[in-house]
């Protein structure tokens, strides 16, 4: 009996233990978030940039009330990320979806996508695309690349980004009238017959030269250009090269073109100065300090669209094409597809989905191009809006220097390594720049280290 008394007694210990823990459990697990009128409440994340947040915060308001219209129960909150760096981004909401918090769905750059999917941190948004696809309405380029894998899909375009070469056009009006004899031109804003290389690099060193000796508080720079692993494919091909790997797969960074670029960088930041270095750009970054004037010409994405239109403030400003190292070469554009994503294990991946649609929508995408935010549109009833938005500002006669950018594409050959072949690359950087690294050393060092990530060894 006494041996019967304690098994009960221990059975119903047991089972109370077991109840606690389940609910402590269920306690745990977050539970779909729902408003007053019932509507499903998708997060979404997106990184704190305070020029670009008016442009994402007007997309979300159109997707709700595209949402609303539908009698879809779903609306969208914003989750503002604390920071302005992609990686540390990353690092949030990966963080973010391992806990099971935070946004379910959310923009990242293109770059992180590859990890993202390899991490199986993503849900198939396959019938989605094929949804959207489906209808015409899209580009569909625009949904391949990086976001898919084994023939499924793991994001959705945002939009596509290219670069361009922004002039500040006061500055070389104010040089050419100070130095007649020795005037230069404006950068060529014809993409099959662009500037090249040596140039710009005299252009660069002739208004560097002019404004030093000013004195050092009317010191410009006449080029700001990176040098970095993104842009190197773009510059190779512009000099007759390939895109860091050739048509098998094999790196190509050890060849002429890549040598004969970053020898054209070593001269405009080791010799003559017109190329602000790492520490000139540590308190102020190259682009702020193209719109306070002190850079003559930069070459940056049409994610400085919004800042430029909007800050030129009494300068006037150009945009032309990439330079080339021959005008027999095409002028070619480094390009970059930043996606949508969603989280694999949400809670709700249903309402997710329907919040994408929702985001992918004409009204929300016109929304956002009318800040001049989020690149090139990916339905093409909606590229005229982000174009007319832009002809409203100073950058009117440019207009059509940014859609010939469009056509010589060199996509960024991301993978499950490059960001940490990418950082690197970046880490040995300022040797080179500061001159205690040749070009040719660098070069290596970049093909070295690329084809240590291709066979896992980094």
């Amino acid at each position: 009996m006494k041996k019967t008394l304690n098994k009960l007694l221990a059975t119903c210990l047991a089972a109370t233990m077991s109840v606690g823990i389940m609910s402590g459990l269920a306690a745990c697990t977050p539970k779909e978030k729902v408003d007053a009128e019932g509507n499903v409440i998708v997060t979404m994340s997106i990184m704190n940039s305070t020029n670009e947040n008016p442009g994402w915060l007007a997309m979300i308001d159109a997707a709700n009330g595209v949402l609303e219209r539908d009698g879809a129960k779903v609306r969208i909150e914003p989750e503002i990320i604390k920071t302005d760096d992609w990686d540390q981004y990353y690092t949030k909401i990966t963080s973010n979806i391992l806990g099971n918090i935070g946004g379910t769905i959310g923009r990242i750059a293109e770059s992180h996508i590859p990890m993202m999917v390899d991490k199986r941190q993503l849900a198939d948004l396959t019938d989605v695309r094929n949804e959207l696809v489906e209808t015409g309405d899209y580009d569909a380029s625009a949904f391949g690349g990086v976001a898919e894998s084994d023939g499924r899909f793991y994001g959705l375009p945002s939009g596509t980004q290219h670069m361009v070469m922004y002039y500040n056009k006061t500055i070389f009006d104010e040089y050419n009238a100070a130095n007649p004899d020795a005037a230069v031109s404006y950068p060529s804003s014809d993409w099959e017959n662009a500037s090249t290389f040596a140039e710009i690099q005299d252009t660069a060193k002739k208004i560097t030269d002019y404004y030093s000796s000013l004195g050092s508080d009317k010191k410009k720079f006449g080029l700001s250009a990176g040098p970095f692993l993104a842009y190197a494919g773009m510059y190779a091909k512009n000099s007759g090269g390939e895109n860091i790997f050739d048509d098998a797969g094999e790196c190509v960074i050890s060849s002429q073109p890549f040598y004969d670029v970053y020898d054209w960088f070593t001269q405009m930041l080791v010799t003559d100065k017109s190329m602000p270095s790492t520490s000139d750009t540590q308190t102020l970054d190259a682009a702020a300090r193209f719109l306070g004037g002190n850079i003559a010409m930069i070459i940056d994405g049409v994610w400085q669209m919004h800042d430029i239109c909007k800050y030129t403030n009494n300068y006037e400003i150009g945009i032309a094409a990439i330079p080339v190292s021959d005008t027999q070469y095409p002028s070619y554009s480094t390009t970059f597809t930043d996606r949508f994503w969603a989280s694999r294990n949400s809670r709700h991946p249903e309402e997710d989905k329907i919040a994408l649609k929702a985001l992918m929508s004409k009204e929300a995408i016109l929304a956002l191009g009318e800040k001049q935010i989020g690149g090139i549109p990916v339905r093409p009833d909606c590229v005229d809006n982000y174009f007319k938005s832009i002809r409203e500002t100073k950058l009117a006669d440019s207009v059509d220097v940014v859609k010939g950018g469009i056509v010589n594409k060199a996509n960024v050959p991301y993978s499950t390594y490059y960001n940490i072949v990418d950082q690197q690359i970046n880490q040995k950087m300022s040797l080179w720049i500061n001159g205690n690294m040749t070009a040719k050393e660098f070069v290596d060092f970049m093909d070295e280290t690329m084809k240590k990530g291709m066979q896992g060894r980094l």
